[in-house]
Parts: structure tokens; C-alpha cells; sequence
């Protein structure tokens, strides 16, 4: 007998689907520069897949910026929308093809996310039709990646219990917040090493995620 396809697929954004981790940095180095600083080592991995009021305040504390958390990720956000616009969403390997694959199997999928959705939105529409018909994004929550909210939230939008959701996250803050939430969680590195963690199924493209693979995971 074959294993049961997911109830429902849920999908970070930045890293994961799509490869706006490089429009993020170069957003985040301008306003830096603006602000008279620069990235010091090992700041820009410590705050990928935070939600992002959390990693402005990282930022804020850490280079010792003389404007606020708030009005960091409104500038941040300003700018990132700019070049996601300019520039399009670069989609990772393989994720394009997998949420047309979702689709065409009659899965559920979710965006969850901790860009906000004006950013989101360039994802959103520029996905297959009928694909990530929920979106949790990082303004619709109060507490964000790590914390298993904005999964949670997405998995009671489907109305399906936990175990029967399959993740997909690039970042350990993210995995950690899926893995809370209850989901079966696939880790897909960028930029942030995830081996050695027990309760992850690591793969190295989306493009791995086929229908066989999809059923196997939550045998």
C-alpha cells in the first residue's frame, strides 16, 4: 500500500522558494551605508530566517544604529520591494516545478513567511495558478520564526492536523518554527549549514521533491 501524499505542503519564501536572500543583502548593505555603517562578520547568518522585526532589532543593537527596529524594516522593506520589482523573483531550483506538481496532485500549499506581504506578493503572483492559496506572511503575526505561530496558523487555515503537513525551510529558525508547529520538516540549504540535525530530512534541490518523495516522507 502506498504511503499517503501530505495533507497540505507549507513553503518558506526567502532561501526556500525563492533566492531573494542576495536582494535582501543588497537592501540591507544600502540602508546600512546610509546609516554610516557595514556588516560585521557573522551578522548577516545571524539573522537569516528571522522574522524580520527581530533581526532589525539585531541589527539595531549589534551596529549600534541610531534609528529604531521599526523604522529599519520599514526601509528594508521599502527597498527589497524596489528590486524584487526590478529584478523579478528568483526562483530556487526545482520550486517552480514542485508547487505546479502540489497542485496538480490536489495538495494544499501555503506560503509562511516572515517578509511582509508587500514583499510577499511578488512571490505570490508570480506562482503557479492555484498554488499557495494561504499565505502567513511576517505582519500577520505576533510572534514570528522561531516560534511555531506563523505555521500553526497556516496549518488551522487548512483545518488538517499537524503530522499531516510536509515543510520545506532553508534556515534553522525556520525549521525550528515548522518542527514546533507539528510538521514533517525538509530542510533545503543556502547559505546556512543544516546537517547534523536528527529530526530533518535534508535535500540539496526542491527539484528532489517528486511525488515518490513526497509519499515518503510522511510514511
Amino acid at each position: 500500500m502506498r504511503a499517503s501524499l501530505p495533507a497540505a505542503v507549507l513553503f518558506d519564501m526567502d532561501g526556500t522558494l525563492t533566492d531573494t536572500e542576495a536582494l535582501w543583502f543588497r537592501a540591507e548593505t544600502e540602508i546600512l551605508a546610509d546609516l554610516g555603517r557595514q556588516w560585521r562578520p557573522g551578522d548577516e547568518m545571524a539573522v537569516v530566517g528571522l522574522n524580520l522585526l527581530d533581526a532589525c532589532r539585531y541589527l539595531v543593537s549589534h551596529l549600534e544604529l541610531s534609528v529604531s527596529a521599526e523604522f529599519l524594516a520599514d526601509a528594508l522593506t521599502d527597498r527589497v520591494v524596489e528590486l524584487g520589482e526590478e529584478h523579478g523573483m528568483p526562483w530556487r531550483p526545482g520550486a517552480f516545478d514542485l508547487l505546479e506538481r502540489v497542485t496538480a496532485l490536489g495538495i494544499p500549499s501555503a506560503l509562511v513567511t516572515a517578509s511582509r506581504m508587500s514583499f510577499a506578493r511578488l512571490t505570490l503572483d508570480q506562482a503557479p495558478p492555484g498554488s499557495l492559496e494561504v499565505a502567513i506572511t511576517g505582519d500577520q503575526v505576533t510572534n514570528g520564526k522561531p516560534d511555531p505561530e506563523p505555521y500553526t496558523k497556516a496549518i488551522e487555515r487548512f483545518g488538517v492536523s499537524p503530522g499531516s503537513t510536509l515543510a520545506f525551510e532553508d534556515s534553522v529558525y525556520g525549521l525550528a518554527a515548522a518542527r514546533a508547529a507539528g510538521a514533517v520538516t525538509v530542510g533545503v540549504p543556502l547559505k546556512m549549514d543544516l546537517s547534523g540535525r536528527e529530526d530533518v530530512i535534508i535535500i540539496g534541490s526542491l527539484a528532489e521533491a517528486d511525488e515518490d518523495f513526497l509519499r515518503a516522507v510522511m510514511a
